[in-house]
């Protein structure tokens, strides 16, 4: 069966603007690795050492020349940003049934962007559960686990993390990551009510924690999916499983600034359409062109397994 030309294919704007606008409140990929926009598919970007911060004997005698230093810069590569598209079929018969205020076009662009957007949630999980990537972490178990109230010390450990993420980019940890699940676990332990108990009522959970833990934000990953094949019983778990993230974000991204990583892209989101005969259905895809990079470890310390 022929494929559609390119005269056929349409970008619609209208659904364009439908995928982009979509959010899912439970999606933080974005939040944590934040979009920048870059010129090519593949490219350089630079990394600046610690050099900069070693003291250097900076004494200079008459008609010498001071002592020089560099910036300690390297260069890494990025890319090949790749496109990530699915698309739906919309069967005639679908569209003449459809019920105001149903519009099937849009139902299909809101859950194909879904599923687009889940991968990228995923995506960004296995990135930060990778200890060959994040190689400052611990593993707790057993006791230190937050769901034992009686033993652990979750602000301890943060504590840890905390100096370990500015020791690793000699930024302070600005952002506390942590899954639905441990979120619930921690809101229950004795450490923590015993030290928000005078916290005044109406204050969102999320910023106590906050400055229980002495970051600027609390970001909960709530997302879930789906692990069963298709065909079998469904089964929800959290993308981001049992744990916890220490991290600097730069409030201000760019590429020349300390972060824990970017989402790299060069072109938005896009939703195009067309209409096949001898399917009699039109057919909705969305399309995103990104990377998801570390492009500084040092600020990010995975605390795999907080709970049990």
């Amino acid at each position: 069966m022929p494929s559609p030309t390119k005269s056929q294919v349409y970008v619609d704007p209208i659904l364009t603007n439908i995928s982009i606008a979509y959010q899912n409140a439970a999606y933080v990929c974005e939040k944590i690795m934040p979009l920048i926009k870059v010129a090519k598919d593949s490219g350089y970007y630079f990394v600046y050492s610690k050099a900069k911060f070693r003291p250097e004997s900076d004494n200079r005698a008459p008609s010498t020349r001071a002592n020089r230093v560099d910036y300690g810069l390297t260069k890494a590569t990025y890319g090949p940003i790749m496109e990530h598209a699915l698309e739906q079929d919309i069967p005639d018969e679908v569209v003449e049934q459809a019920d105001n205020p149903l519009d099937p076009e849009f139902d299909a662009t809101e859950n194909v962007t879904e599923r687009i957007i889940i991968s990228k949630e995923i995506g960004l999980a296995t990135i930060l559960q990778d200890v060959a990537q994040i190689t400052q972490y611990t593993t707790l178990s057993g006791t230190n686990q937050w769901s034992d109230y009686a033993n652990s010390d979750p602000i301890n450990d943060v504590k840890t993390a905390r100096q370990a993420v500015q020791s690793g980019c000699l930024k302070q940890a600005n952002t506390m990551l942590i899954s639905q699940y441990v979120f619930d676990i921690l809101c229950e332990h004795p450490d923590v009510i015993d030290r928000i108990k005078y916290t005044q009522f109406g204050t969102a959970a999320e910023e106590i924690l906050a400055r229980l833990f002495k970051v600027k934000n609390v970001i909960v990953a709530a997302a879930q999916y789906n692990t069963a094949k298709e065909g079998q019983t469904d089964s929800m778990s959290y993308i981001f499983g049992k744990h916890a993230w220490l991290l600097y974000i730069d409030p201000t991204p760019g590429i020349r600034k300390v972060s824990f990583g970017y989402t790299l892209y060069t072109k938005p989101r896009k939703v195009d359409k067309w209409y096949q005969q001898p399917e009699k259905a039109t057919f909705v895809r969305v399309s995103d062109y990104y990377q998801q990079l570390v492009v500084a470890a040092g600020a990010a310390y995975f605390i795999q397994n907080a709970a049990a």
